[in-house]
């Protein structure tokens, strides 16, 4: 435990350190947040149904959520590690190879939760209002940067099997299908069938799902339970994997 906390510690460090590798991270979701405002807020006013007397900046609020805590940022960090050398020192630290895994979660969680809160804090500013309350605020950024270290899972098992910046970085494009085949912009129903089949298949839509309700719904057991589920088996079977990729890490 000491020595996820002091990898932990510093790959927290780092996200100070260089401020560069996070302000884009957060330019883009708050970036989308305000256009898909500007854009759609008239074709969908606060009368509409499925927003229940809220703006369109309440429906819009949690996949801008994802987008900010969907980074590569850990694994981009692990991979200038395996090419400056840096890497292969902590290997040969009298350390477990894990706590270079946890160490780096362990920041992601942070970099997550204060991505979350900085998105959360744009769109009450942008008039969105938490039926759950501010209990329900806290879920909503728990959960929010709990998605974001599976995510950074993902980054940090292509960089350990790639060894490559340019595979690392470009992982975060495979987060886009998965964002963009859901319900994001409007609920299932309003999907064509074609869309509303593949969203309903993809596990990123109930995420989504569940983070909305706590926005607009207040408490929703069944969406937060799918929400959680789907969150949690993302950072289980991720982790899981980097660990067997760190553990068979071949110097």
């Amino acid at each position: 435990m000491n020595e996820v906390m002091l990898l932990g510690r510093r790959a927290v460090r780092e996200i100070a350190r260089y401020p560069e590798a996070t302000i884009p991270a957060l330019f883009i979701p708050l970036f989308f947040l305000a256009v898909n405002i500007g854009q759609v807020s008239e074709t969908f006013p606060d009368t509409t149904p499925f927003l229940r007397g809220q703006g369109y900046v309440a429906f819009q609020l949690p996949v801008s959520l994802m987008f900010a805590v969907a980074t590569a940022t850990s694994g981009l960090a692990l991979v200038t590690e395996i090419d400056n050398g840096y890497f292969d020192k902590l290997l040969a630290a009298p350390i477990r190879r894990s706590s270079i895994i946890f160490g780096r979660l362990a920041a992601d969680l942070v970099r997550g939760i204060l991505g979350s809160l900085v998105v959360l804090l744009a769109g009450l500013a942008f008039g969105a209002h938490m039926e759950s309350g501010i209990l329900g605020a806290v879920v909503l950024v728990v959960l929010s940067a709990l998605f974001g270290v599976g995510y950074a899972g993902f980054g940090i098992l292509v960089a350990l099997r790639t060894r490559n910046v340019q595979a690392t970085n470009t992982s975060f494009l495979l987060f886009f299908p998965l964002l963009f085949l859901t319900p994001n912009f409007v609920p299932f129903e309003r999907l064509t069938p074609v869309m509303e089949f593949l969203a309903r298949a993809n596990p990123v839509s109930y995420v989504i799902e569940g983070l909305r309700s706590l926005v607009i719904e207040g408490w929703d057991p069944d969406k937060l339970a799918a929400c959680f589920g789907v969150t949690m088996v993302m950072v289980v079977v991720l982790t899981g994997l980097s660990l067997r990729a760190i553990a068979t890490y071949d110097r």
